[in-house]
């Protein structure tokens, strides 16, 4: 079993680094669609508004407005993909999940903490590759080697599992590319509709046709980026306040209705873990917009998180690395 993250990996051969190297391809990719979508704003788009502004079409208010914003979405959407890079997603410790944990209030071994989940056999549930029980909601990637409490998907544009370690920074990175994409839609439409005499009558004809075709891709595409990442974040956003995970939806839809029944009457409690998880105990909306650490201090944790996911600030710290 892997005792790191793929990013603390260490390969031996030279096999094994051009296998590590391949995993951040689609990083960079992601990287440069993202600029993709920014860089035609900047050269193209902000230089007209600014030639708008000093002949009278436009105002310098706006034209910063639209550069300050611009610039915020920038930091936040790379910022929060950094830290969802290169943040632990939270690895199941070997200890004490090696012993059998406490099923529904029977002891059964020293180990202290309790689950409600049961594999299709009606066991406990163990990994094998681990050679470890998982807690409830805890599944093993096979990328990264390693059991992740509350594993999403392992998410190969970030090269991470998505887990309760970074789930916060993954849903901001996905939040905010469709703030930067419709900024860029919304402010560059407007402009080329009241600040650009005669833009798109005369763009084909233009002697820039090259910079005025640009911004008129430029608004297709952010569009189109915009929505697809909104509705991304919205069923993301959706299965957290259900107390969800893709990993444990996927699961459920397979079970029999008598222990849907049952899955039902746990979501609202899930669903209380799920945001603790994702914003702490500090779920004020000025801090869980910002890419701060969430606070999790379990002396805060709602009741019964202690008793399914862990004892002491300390230990979790101790499992992310």
């Amino acid at each position: 079993m892997c005792e790191g993250s793929v990013h603390t990996v260490r390969p031996r051969t030279f096999c094994g680094w051009c296998a590590l190297s391949v995993g951040y391809i689609p990083c960079l990719i992601a990287v440069g669609l993202i600029a993709l979508n920014v860089l035609p704003y900047h050269m193209c788009f902000l230089p007209l508004l600014r030639a708008a502004c000093e002949v009278g079409h436009a105002s310098f208010v706006y034209y910063y407005y639209c550069i300050v914003v611009m610039v915020l979405a920038e930091i936040m959407v790379y910022s929060n993909f950094y830290w969802a890079i290169f943040t632990a997603p939270s690895f199941v410790p070997h200890e004490p999940w090696a012993e059998a944990p406490v099923y529904q209030g029977r002891a059964v071994s020293d180990n202290p903490y309790e689950v409600f989940d049961l594999d299709r056999m009606g066991k406990l549930r163990y990994c094998t590759a681990c050679r470890q029980f998982k807690p409830d909601q805890a599944h093993h990637c096979h990328m990264c080697h390693r059991c992740v409490y509350r594993m999403d998907h392992h998410c190969p544009w970030i090269n991470n599992c998505v887990g309760r370690g970074n789930c916060k920074y993954f849903l901001l990175f996905v939040g905010y590319i469709p703030v930067g994409a419709f900024h860029i839609a919304l402010t560059t439409l407007y402009s080329c509709t009241y600040h650009f005499p005669g833009f798109f009558t005369e763009a084909m004809t233009d002697k820039n046709i090259l910079k005025s075709l640009t911004v008129i891709l430029s608004i297709v595409f952010s569009t189109a980026m915009g929505l697809c990442f909104l509705a991304f974040a919205m069923h993301f956003l959706c299965m957290a306040y259900r107390g969800q995970t893709s990993v444990s939806r996927m699961i459920a839809s397979k079970r029999p209705a008598d222990e849907l029944e049952q899955l039902c009457k746990r979501a609202s409690e899930d669903r209380l873990f799920y945001m603790f998880d994702l914003f702490g105990a500090d779920q004020r909306w000025s801090r869980a917009i910002l890419p701060f650490k969430p606070d999790h201090d379990m002396r805060r944790a709602p009741p019964g998180y202690t008793k399914r996911f862990g004892g002491s600030t300390d230990e979790y710290m101790r499992d992310l690395v």
